[in-house]
């Protein structure tokens, strides 16, 4: 992205942690002593003593850029509170994981700086919409950056899932729920649960099922377009559908849950080249890098 200069920031720290808040300081000095205006979600302004710069992220889609500090959590929240909003947001990482975050805290400087020089590019990352129904009506309308799980609640009860994918029935069994994924998500809940990883610059969603009561029940990768409905019945109501692991609902049985791609993306800042296989390796411990003979390109 090349820009002449980037002078209005959006900050969000992860006001639940003392590193966040502390990093989110840093940044504050960094980027006032630099001259550029800033503004605070109203949450973290109380947190900085900074009550002067509390705005609201629905008023954020002038901004240049959003710096968001934390973990991967951080961003999950971001990403839900900044839907449609197309100002791109530099995550940095105080956390342990870090899949979406571009940039250690120990970095800070440099990418601020570079980020004020408009010394970047953008990622847009695919979201997920998810709309929970009822026969009285819509109980729920959220978007997801990783997924949308349909799961039993605290008890060992069952659930049925028939799921179907533009209107053709693709999954009918009992088990403990559902995962529906982005291919950011792919790394995540659906992983563990079974399910494939995907290059997150691909463009799809991923149903994995939970502990499925049947001999074959695989994870099916399915086309963004194409419109998700998940049918949960039960003989009881310890139903839930969570959204990013962070926002829950419950579910009752009978209620019919309709998914697809949101029509925003969120778009990440990012500095090089795409290093999601090399996240991959160091951050699931996939073994050590080697050279291939003649990389770099393809004979002709």
């Amino acid at each position: 992205m090349t820009l002449q200069s980037v002078k209005r920031f959006g900050l969000m720290p992860h006001t639940g942690k003392g590193k966040a808040l502390e990093v989110g300081r840093q940044a504050l000095r960094h980027l006032e002593d630099a001259g550029a205006d800033v503004v605070l979600e109203p949450e973290a302004a109380r947190a900085l003593s900074r009550s002067d710069l509390a705005r609201s992220t629905d008023g954020w889609g002038d901004l240049d850029a959003v710096v968001v500090v934390g973990g991967d959590g951080a961003v999950l929240r971001a990403a839900r509170a900044m839907i449609g909003c197309p100002t791109p947001v530099l995550a940095v990482n105080v956390g342990r994981l870090g899949f979406l975050t571009e940039v250690d805290h120990e970095e800070l400087p440099e990418a601020l700086s570079r980020l004020l020089a408009g010394d970047f590019h953008v990622e847009d990352r695919m979201m997920l919409k998810a709309r929970l129904m009822r026969a009285t009506g819509v109980v729920a309308d959220v978007v997801a950056l990783n997924d949308v799980v349909i799961n039993r609640g605290t008890f060992a009860r069952i659930i049925k899932i028939e799921a179907k994918v533009d209107g053709e029935l693709v999954f009918d069994y009992s088990g403990d729920g559902l995962i529906v994924a982005t291919p950011t998500g792919s790394t995540g809940y659906s992983l563990s649960a079974g399910g494939p990883i995907v290059n997150p610059r691909i463009d799809g969603v991923i149903l994995t099922p939970i502990c499925p009561h049947a001999l074959a029940s695989r994870s099916v990768v399915v086309r963004a377009e194409e419109e998700v409905a998940v049918r949960v019945t039960a003989s009881h109501a310890d139903i839930m559908m969570t959204v990013d692991g962070q926002v829950g609902f419950g579910v009752a049985s009978g209620d019919l849950v309709r998914l697809g791609r949101a029509p925003h993306p969120v778009r990440l800042v990012r500095f090089g080249r795409d290093r999601f296989y090399r996240e991959l390796r160091e951050r699931l411990g996939q073994g050590k890098s080697y050279t291939i003979p003649g990389e770099g390109g393809l004979e002709p």
